[in-house]
């Protein structure tokens, strides 16, 4: 069970670091043993380093599903006109998710990743704030399965393949038979889950304590008997908004026009939903201990080192 730090790939949060050292010294401190990165822009001094690198998580497009299967009524009703969804997702055609996949995976290649984290689901702009959605866990299941195949069949990758949970249609984690059709409709034979113990809990909106919340995450993982084996890593943290959320959901607020104006409504209101707080609580790692994962991410939201420093300080407490 190895502790790692996640953390984006991009200038102004490598910024903080003085070198690579300096980077190392900071995660190794709290008992980490590498990073999970997440590439959002350019890395220029090359603070981040292959051997510093245990995990990637690959990007991910909150709403795919109708650009996949080419649905232009769904994608005008999303984005409003065609240049809109191109410039989303960088091309006209499918086949550029695909691309822009690929190469992240290329990057875990060279970075010689032990994992990579690919996100299962698929939710509207809408649907965030009213929690009534455009498909069925199973059609993103089958989709992203689908995409997962194309990406990695007949490819020499020597990475474990982690798909991971969210509280919309897809993978969520509190539906075994779900669970179960994914991992058997994904060929590739290095493949597991990594669960998110914040986004769990987010799908539950009657949680009120951090300690009904980790009971909860054990009764979901629990229903999964033997499946349970799949579940290679956890990302790490607490997400116990479900009074806040309800508020929201009854109102919501009038959606701009502009698709990133609405998109960075979403976002304001995912700051409060899915907070990626800090756990101190015993019942978090009882919890790891008895489920024994490879790895355990700290996947903490910082806006800089020392509150990244803070939160990592908080949590690493568990394992001392």
């Amino acid at each position: 069970m190895e502790q790692i730090l996640y953390i984006p790939s991009y200038n102004e949060t490598l910024g903080e670091y003085e070198n690579p050292q300096d980077l190392k010294d900071f995660y190794e401190r709290y008992g980490c043993r590498g990073l999970e990165i997440i590439c959002c822009g350019n890395d220029d001094r090359k603070i981040i380093s292959p051997d510093m690198v245990k995990g990637l998580h690959m990007p991910f497009y909150p709403f795919w599903i109708d650009f996949w299967n080419e649905n232009e009524e769904a994608l005008y009703q999303e984005f409003g006109e065609r240049s809109v969804w191109e410039g989303f997702y960088g091309g006209k055609h499918p086949q550029v998710l695909l691309e822009n996949f690929q190469k992240d995976l290329e990057y875990a290649k060279k970075m010689d990743a032990e994992y990579v984290v690919f996100h299962i689901s698929d939710v509207t702009i809408e649907g965030v704030f009213t929690h009534k959605h455009m498909h069925t866990d199973e059609e993103v299941i089958d989709a992203s399965a689908d995409l997962i195949n194309q990406l990695l069949d007949h490819r020499e990758y020597t990475f474990t393949f982690l798909m991971e949970n969210l509280w919309w249609p897809g993978l969520t984690m509190t539906n075994p038979k779900m669970t179960a059709r994914l991992l058997e409709k994904v060929h590739y034979e290095k493949k597991g889950i990594m669960l998110d113990t914040g986004h769990l809990m987010c799908s539950n909106l009657e949680l009120e304590t951090e300690k009904e919340a980790w009971e909860y995450v054990e009764k979901m993982i629990e229903l999964h008997g033997d499946l349970r084996q799949y579940v290679k890593g956890v990302h790490l943290h607490q997400s116990v908004t479900g009074t806040f959320t309800k508020k929201a959901l009854k109102q919501p607020p009038i959606l701009e026009k502009d698709y990133y104006k609405r998109f960075q409504q979403v976002y304001e209101l995912l700051g409060n939903v899915d907070t990626h707080q800090p756990t101190e609580c015993k019942k978090a790692k009882e919890f790891l201990d008895r489920l024994n994962p490879l790895y355990v991410v700290h996947e903490l939201i910082a806006s800089n080192r020392e509150q990244r420093e803070d939160a990592l300080k908080k949590q690493s407490k568990l394992f001392r």
